[in-house]
């Protein structure tokens, strides 16, 4: 059975020949991978079951701090608008500090001062329907289709993206005191975010992802009632425009953290899998037991717990445990719950895939 058809059944509520499984390198662990392994891509060593593509980043543009300069005119201190600290990314004009810590950095909102839908008529969000930018996806998706690759496109996010341009905390107040501007920056985000999900769509990609973080450690960062008034809407009209184009798509939604509440809203819009089931956050079998037949869940080996801070065979069992809970029916893709980082042991990494490669197959697959 290759990648695809091992993806595809899973996500279908079928049982393949084993669990598929990926998982996201940050930048540390990538150059550690090479360093031990000598190899060139942990895809291949690990037989991840996955390939994600996108629309190509522009070409780095050397005018970026004059295009985006005058939202930063008041902001006392230094601040960083380049290729090379561009974590949001650069071409939607979010800044950041100078201090970084890995690939982490705190952003500052080139919006925060706006206080009109008439302030967004002049501000030069990004265009990612340039041929150049997505004239290449239907080759790629059918290149990898046919070396056996369940493909996936990533469109983004909208809450998140709003939020750094205008800042989280101020996103919040325009909940309540402008609802106008709030509304009118949603809108301009996902009209973005829905052309690039169809798109997408259009060339043919297996799945599509999207992130938003609305979950904390033991809650969500806004209210249900919130997030359905403010949240819901948007992801529904992009996954409905998504459906159109082909009903069969599989919809991956992302979210760290606590987010028991809405996952019932998240199936009611077409979300047909968890992207981080967090296991320090929420219960991954009772996630199982409520919403198995109907979600996948992907993410439940949490990057927080066993994997950074257990002892190998500490690590095995908790891959066993999963394997057992979660393969029964198909909907279970394993993967850490977020990307790996350096502070996660090397050993542990080893430990488990070597773990998924004993325990992951299903009864008679070998």
């Amino acid at each position: 059975m290759d990648s695809r058809e091992r993806v595809l059944r899973t996500l279908n509520h079928q049982e393949a020949d084993r669990a598929p499984r990926y998982a996201a390198l940050m930048e540390g662990v990538v150059a550690e991978f090479y360093r031990r392994t000598g190899q060139v891509d942990p895809s291949v060593y690990w037989d991840w079951d996955i390939a994600s593509i996108g629309f190509l980043p522009p070409a780095p543009l050397p005018d970026l701090r004059a295009r985006f300069g005058r939202y930063y005119q008041r902001l006392q201190g230094e601040w960083l608008l380049d290729w090379e600290h561009g974590d949001y990314p650069p071409e939607w004009g979010v800044a950041t500090r100078p201090a970084h810590f890995l690939h982490f950095s705190a952003p500052i909102a080139p919006l925060a001062h706006a206080s009109t839908p008439a302030d967004l008529a002049d501000y030069p969000f990004p265009d990612y329907m340039n041929e150049w930018r997505h004239s290449h996806l239907e080759a790629q998706v059918r290149q990898l289709k046919q070396s056996g690759q369940a493909v996936c496109g990533g469109a983004g996010w909208i809450f998140q993206s709003a939020w750094l341009l205008r800042s989280r905390e101020q996103l919040f107040v325009d909940f309540y005191e402008n609802p106008e501007f709030a509304r009118a920056l949603l809108e301009r985000v996902t009209a973005i975010r829905i052309a690039m999900a169809v798109r997408l769509a259009e060339a043919g990609v297996d799945m599509l992802s999207l992130s938003d973080d609305i979950g904390t450690q033991q809650s969500m960062i806004m209210s249900p009632a919130m997030w359905r008034a403010w949240v819901k809407p948007y992801f529904s009209r992009l996954i409905a425009a998504v459906h159109r184009v082909n009903p069969g798509i599989h919809v991956r939604y992302h979210s760290d953290g606590w987010y028991l509440p809405v996952i019932p809203d998240l199936i009611e819009i077409g979300v047909s899998s968890l992207v981080t089931v967090q296991p320090e956050s929420m219960d991954v079998f009772e996630i199982k037991r409520r919403f198995g037949r109907q979600l996948t869940l992907e993410g439940t080996i949490g990057c927080q717990g066993v994997l950074m801070r257990g002892a190998p065979d500490e690590l095995r069992d908790h891959i066993r445990r999963q394997c057992a809970g979660l393969m029964p029916g198909g909907g279970w893709i394993a993967s850490p719950g977020n990307g790996v980082e350096p502070d996660i042991p090397w050993e542990n990494l080893v430990t488990l895939f070597s773990a998924l490669d004993e325990y992951s197959y299903y009864q008679g697959a070998r």
